[in-house]
């Protein structure tokens, strides 16, 4: 079934991790406590553990 734009609701709207990791960091970055960033994180469907999460990728 479509809707009025002509989407069928079977989008891919999974964000690959990295790209959480990402945002979870930017929230974190802007705002004004941590009661904020837990709400915003929260509303993002993120946690905070995830932008703890730090891959290092170092040039051989």
């Amino acid at each position: 079934m479509s809707d009025d734009l002509g989407l069928t609701g079977d989008l891919d709207t999974s964000v690959p991790e990295d790209k959480q990791r990402r945002a979870a960091r930017v929230v974190a970055g802007i705002a004004a406590d941590a009661a904020e960033c837990a709400m915003l994180l929260d509303m993002l469907g993120l946690s905070a553990e995830l932008g703890g999460k730090r891959e290092h990728h170092r040039a051989a």
